[in-house]
């Protein structure tokens, strides 16, 4: 078992990683840097601290297989305590783009609990030089281009949106050192 760093300063570094990630969720499309130099194995540190802000051990997670290593799993183990589930219906779920994920498979939600859903934390190539999207929508007082390099699937998801609010994925796009989200509530469109 090798256990690697968290945040330096675990609670101030958390603290401000959650608010980093509130800005980011309630201002769809934003760029926003986190706390943390070190990602653990094939983890951006984004990403990693998108886990430690986010998972405990009162929730769950579905890790991409692509991304699954026992670095990966004995540092959420140790440090967040979430429980690793097989069922895509997860309250979170973590992925990388090459596994090129589609996030309807995620959409948590059904006619018992539409509330339900499925935040999607997918790793990317960069938040931009992608195909253009223009942002709509809670958060946003005039639409705001975006461009991150995101796989087919989705681009298609973003297209279709084939789950009714309150049903769908709220997206977390992770490079480096660096997120960007669009939750479930923003209007996408393919420029």
């Amino acid at each position: 078992m090798t256990l690697l760093a968290s945040f330096t300063h675990p609670v101030a570094d958390a603290q401000r990683a959650f608010r980093r990630i509130l800005k980011a969720m309630s201002e769809p499309g934003v760029v926003v840097s986190l706390p943390l130099t070190q990602g653990w194995g094939a983890l951006s540190p984004a990403a990693t601290a998108v886990l430690l802000t986010l998972v405990d051990q009162e929730s769950a997670l579905w890790l991409d297989p692509h991304l699954d290593s026992e670095i990966v799993r004995s540092n959420l183990r140790f440090h967040t305590g979430v429980a690793l589930v097989e069922a895509r219906t997860a309250p979170f779920a973590l992925t990388h783009a090459a596994t090129d994920p589609d996030p309807a498979h995620f959409a948590a939600g059904d006619n018992l609990a539409p509330e339900k859903s499925t935040t999607l934390i997918v790793e990317v190539a960069a938040l931009s030089g992608g195909l253009t999207l223009r942002l709509s929508g809670p958060g946003l007082r005039e639409p705001r281009a975006i461009a991150p390099q995101l796989p087919a699937a989705i681009l298609r998801y973003l297209r279709e949106r084939p789950h009714p609010f309150p049903q769908g994925v709220d997206l977390i796009f992770t490079c480096g050192e660096a997120m960007m989200a669009l939750p479930r509530t923003t209007d996408v469109e393919v420029c």
